[in-house]
């Protein structure tokens, strides 16, 4: 996430987001330091937390970001995912990502980019 941040760091048409997935853990505070500590800009990143069974809804629901199809999972299973989700301004997923490969990575910052040009 901090690569793109740096990419696009004077950019005002990106957004970037980052749920917490530990709420009971992750407060207001927590997150603070955590941004303050990594360099976070929050005009550009936002570090979002709130209740658990919405975090998850969100991510499972409306980000797609559980793999496992087909499994119905609440709030007491665990998600995390290493995911990168591109949306557009209209709210459109455009792509999905792993974020711990450098070539998926490198094609979430070339899609931003043609994404903007449209």
């Amino acid at each position: 996430m901090s690569g793109l941040q740096t990419t696009f760091l004077n950019d005002n048409q990106i957004l970037l987001l980052s749920h917490s997935v530990t709420p009971e853990k992750d407060s207001v505070p927590v997150l603070k330091k955590y941004a303050e500590e990594n360099g976070v800009n929050f005009n550009l990143w936002k570090l979002l937390t709130g209740s658990r069974s919405d975090i998850y809804e969100l991510g499972r629901k409306y980000y797609f970001v559980e793999e496992d199809l087909g499994v119905n999972s609440d709030s007491t299973v665990f998600l995390h995912t290493e995911n990168f989700v591109l949306i557009d301004k209209d709210r459109h997923i455009r792509g999905i990502y792993n974020g711990l490969d450098p070539n998926s990575m490198q094609s979430l910052t070339n899609d931003i980019k043609e994404l903007k040009k449209e």
